[in-house]
């Protein structure tokens, strides 16, 4: 009997893994509707941000404040400004730039194109790199695409898991911004192969 019910555990393992390990996948609507498309607007969303172990966000930029004034008294307050221009710096431009060059759709935050998509942060795993040693950074995403005559109900909504970016730069925001790289890649192929289907 021991042996049976372990058989059905490993049996239900493997066949649920495929589903788990899938990085991104369309969970509402379909993206057929994009044919044809070479213009949307992106809003980035940072709301109810997760960063690392620490949480949300508001707890991991606390911390990190403290310890950069515990090291150099004044310093926390810069660290912060340059936490959140990280956004506009590497995170946007890096998703905006490869999402274009795998979709062949142009990504504006200024455009009064018909479909408006809306990214939202859910998760950050910074990463890290000490020279002898270092970490991929990581995001998780949700994806969501409005026609912008009715912004109240999505057409569509994609979620991309653990979308790894570089590991080899000392800093955090180029570091975070290959990663927003992954994800605009990732997100364009899938797209491209949707609707070319």
């Amino acid at each position: 009997m021991k042996r049976i019910f372990t058989f059905l555990v490993l049996l239900a393992t493997v066949t649920a893994t495929p589903f788990f390990l899938k990085a991104q996948d369309v969970v509402k609507g379909k993206l057929d509707f994009l044919k044809g498309t070479t213009e949307m607007k992106v809003v980035f969303n940072y709301d109810k941000l997760l960063v690392g172990q620490d949480g949300r966000e508001a707890s991991y930029i606390k911390r990190r404040k403290a310890e950069k004034d515990a090291k150099e008294p004044g310093t926390g307050a810069a660290w912060e400004e340059s936490w959140f221009a990280d956004r506009e710096k590497y995170y946007a431009p890096n998703f905006i730039e490869l999402f274009a060059k795998y979709s062949d759709i142009a990504l504006s935050e200024d455009t009064t194109a018909k479909y408006i998509m809306v990214v939202t942060t859910k998760f950050i795993e910074i990463g890290y790199n000490v020279g002898v040693s270092s970490r991929k950074a990581a995001i998780n995403l949700e994806i969501e695409i409005f026609d912008q005559a009715n912004m109240k109900k999505s057409i569509c909504k994609i979620l991309m898991e653990d979308m790894k970016g570089g590991k080899g730069q000392f800093a955090t925001g180029p570091r975070i911004g290959e990663a927003y790289a992954k994800a605009g890649k990732e997100l364009g192929k899938m797209i491209s192969k949707k609707i070319d289907d």
